[in-house]
């Protein structure tokens, strides 16, 4: 997975942990998906129909925002992934460039079945920044409303099908002698067939430790290792003939696929349904407590 998708699957696990009652440490800036990080803040956006969106920060950092969402009693956070759908790029193809690859989101959940809706804005801020921290992210609220229902990923068959996929795709590259991506897709399935004993992935705490399963740990890790859809010089910058194009475009197109669905329902796995006692707020109003 890219730093930003890294970074929201952190945001996800250790806000869950964080909301479950768990030691989560200082996420910024010390989590490694924040390395490249000048400031990770959280701003809520209200919109009108006859005036410009209003933005108010709610959030310096990710720590703040975990102790709203705490205090707003949350019951947790859920990821999303929702394919774009253009006719002209998939999404596979612009999963290299900021605000490519679908739109990843964070669902933050509330007592009376009711959600908001976050979303990343990364913003290159200064080439030359200190300690290379060039990025500047914001996760803007931009949406509440009913919570829907969802059904909980089979992990078990998450990845039976990561795997598949791996395995397909690690044959094509091996037969067309593809060099380092063959060893991403090894990696990945040393990491699925040895149930997470051996780990390749570069982001050692997506989660605080103990919070994930083995199972979690070996399919998050797989798609760190899986995840080779860039720019130029990338995967999605690779060419074939005739028929091996054609298989090419579908082993990509099948990883790409299980390897996200499989980072959704790595994340989603450590959201626990809190229940709670007493009032609740309306979402939406966590920013303003």
């Amino acid at each position: 997975m890219n730093g930003a998708i890294a970074q929201i699957v952190a945001l996800t696990c250790h806000g869950n942990a964080f909301l479950s009652e768990q030691n989560v440490g200082t996420f910024f800036p010390e989590n490694s998906t924040c390395t490249f990080c000048d400031r990770v803040n959280f701003v809520m956006v209200e919109k009108s129909s006859l005036e410009k969106a209003k933005r108010t920060e709610i959030a310096k950092t990710p720590d703040e925002w975990f102790s709203i969402l705490k205090s707003s009693v949350a019951r947790g956070i859920r990821l999303s992934r929702t394919p774009k759908n253009d006719p002209n790029f998939s999404d596979r193809m612009t999963a290299g460039f900021i605000g490519g690859g679908g739109t990843w989101a964070m669902e933050v959940l509330f007592p009376k079945n009711q959600s908001e809706y976050w979303i990343a804005r990364w913003k290159v801020w200064n080439q030359n920044a200190p300690e290379n921290r060039i990025w500047r992210v914001t996760y803007d609220r931009v949406a509440s409303g009913v919570t829907p229902m969802l059904k909980s990923a089979d992990l078990t068959d998450v990845a039976i099908r990561l795997s598949k996929s791996l395995r397909e795709i690690y044959a094509f590259s091996e037969k067309h002698k593809c060099g380092g991506f063959t060893k991403n897709f090894a990696d990945a399935l040393d990491t699925l067939d040895s149930r997470g004993k051996n780990l390749h992935g570069y982001h050692k705490y997506l989660a605080p430790d103990g919070f994930l399963s083995i199972e979690v740990i070996a399919i998050l890790d797989a798609a760190q290792s899986a995840w080779v859809f860039g720019g130029m010089g990338s995967w999605n910058d690779m060419g074939f003939d005739r028929d091996e194009q054609k298989e090419y475009e579908r082993v990509s197109e099948q990883l790409f696929q299980t390897v996200t669905e499989a980072i959704v329902a790595g994340a989603n796995s450590t959201y626990k349904c809190r229940r709670t006692k007493g009032s609740s707020p309306r979402a939406g109003q966590a920013g303003r407590r």
